[in-house]
């Protein structure tokens, strides 16, 4: 039986010139590359260039000379960032548990850019690091990317979401919440206030001008309670021609003066079809804080007392 293949072989003979030829490959990934000696406080450079040479010629230690470096190189938005980011002093306290420490940062010439301080030796105190720059933009890039077809998708499914919202919870005449609705999602939440209303005398309309002119008189008190509400109030068609109406943040007298501004409204009502037609509605509510499951009860005990005179509001308090 054959000897599996060894693919895994010693470096060649001339080991020095080997890995010289590898140095220079890897540096290519990069834009600088430092030995930093911090207890002497000298640098050897692996790669740099004429740029990063002049910076450092500037300064008389290699504290000033990184930090004049680097502060160069950053874009204004960055530069404090990375003012901080290559302390030498506090390196020691940053890498104690740690091999490596990195930050991003946007460069005036290079763009995205990360600053890499790698310990070198593993045995001691810190003393020598290797201080990288390398070029980030491809993936920084890629990052964004994937950011741009995350927040895509986030928004496809925010639109299905309101597409189901829309086809399944909004009442297809009246265009407000619907009752399924009511039943899965608005009953179990808290509210301030709860309000029942119904137009008054609805059977007489359809008996004596037919169910188009009680789906048109739906239709336009609907559309006139759901613009006198506002966005985290909701607008439910409970059944027929009632009504139902959740107020999140509302004081009693406020309720009370809004309910009658829609109880005025509704008199106001001219349906186009139908001009003869005068609508009324009675409005019952409850205040307090709870559970809209729980307050129901006293707001159609409230109707109730509303439907006995008719175009009126009554009020009641929710006790728990």
């Amino acid at each position: 039986m054959d000897k599996p293949k060894k693919f895994v072989v010693e470096p060649p003979a001339d080991t020095v010139e080997y890995f010289e030829a590898i140095t220079r490959a890897t540096s290519e990934l990069y834009v600088s590359i430092h030995v930093l000696d911090i207890v002497n406080g000298t640098a050897i450079p692996i790669k740099t260039n004429q740029f990063i040479d002049k910076f450092m010629e500037e300064c008389d230690t290699l504290q000033e000379s990184l930090t004049n470096i680097m502060v160069n190189l950053a874009a204004t938005e960055s530069v404090e960032t990375i003012r901080e980011f290559t302390i030498l002093s506090t390196l020691t306290d940053r890498m104690k548990n740690v091999n490596v420490v990195s930050e991003i940062f946007h460069g005036k010439i290079h763009g995205w850019c990360k600053a890499i301080f790698v310990r070198v030796g593993d045995d001691g105190p810190l003393r020598r690091v290797l201080y990288l720059v390398e070029n980030v933009n491809e993936q920084v890039s890629r990052i964004e990317e994937q950011k741009k077809l995350l927040e895509k998708s986030r928004k496809q499914q925010d639109m299905m979401h309101a597409y189901v919202k829309e086809s399944i919870y909004t009442d297809s005449l009246s265009r407000v919440m619907n009752r399924k609705y009511f039943d899965e999602k608005l009953s179990s939440q808290n509210c301030l206030a709860l309000v029942m209303a119904d137009i008054d005398l609805f059977k007489g309309i359809n008996d004596n001008f037919g169910h188009q002119c009680g789906d048109e008189a739906i239709v336009a008190v609907a559309s006139m309670l759901q613009s006198a509400v506002r966005s985290m109030d909701c607008v439910v068609r409970y059944g027929g021609d009632e009504f139902l109406i959740s107020f999140k943040d509302i004081t009693p007298e406020v309720l009370e003066v809004r309910l009658e501004q829609m109880r005025a409204a509704v008199k106001k009502i001219q349906l186009p079809s139908y001009p003869n037609v005068n609508l009324s509605m009675s409005f019952g509510g409850t205040f307090g804080d709870g559970v809209v499951s729980d307050m129901f009860a006293f707001a159609d005990k409230a109707l109730y007392e509303s439907k006995k005179r008719r175009n009126c509001v009554t009020l009641v308090p929710y006790e728990h």
